[in-house]
């Protein structure tokens, strides 16, 4: 293999010609790559709300590939946070 090859690992569901690493981290951390928790000071209701909002429209993540990647970010730890005992 050259330099100029890869086997596409360490950039998950990117698109090589577009460099996105808000939205690389959001690929790692949905797939479980990164282990994070809600810190107990924070609260899961300000983040539902920012979710609702984001799925609502009142931002526009299409402008804006960051605040999308954060959206994800916070799914994700949602998500993470139902699943625990």
């Amino acid at each position: 293999m050259t330099d100029d090859e890869s086997d596409g690992a360490g950039v998950p569901d990117s698109d090589p010609q577009h460099i996105d690493p808000a939205g690389d981290i959001a690929d790692a951390v949905e797939s479980g790559e990164f282990d994070i928790q809600l810190a107990e000071d924070k609260s899961r209701e300000e983040l539902e709300e920012f979710v609702r909002k984001a799925e609502a429209g009142e931002f526009d993540l299409r402008a804006d590939p960051g605040l999308e990647a954060t959206v994800r970010i916070v799914r994700s730890l949602l998500d993470d946070a139902d699943g625990e005992p």
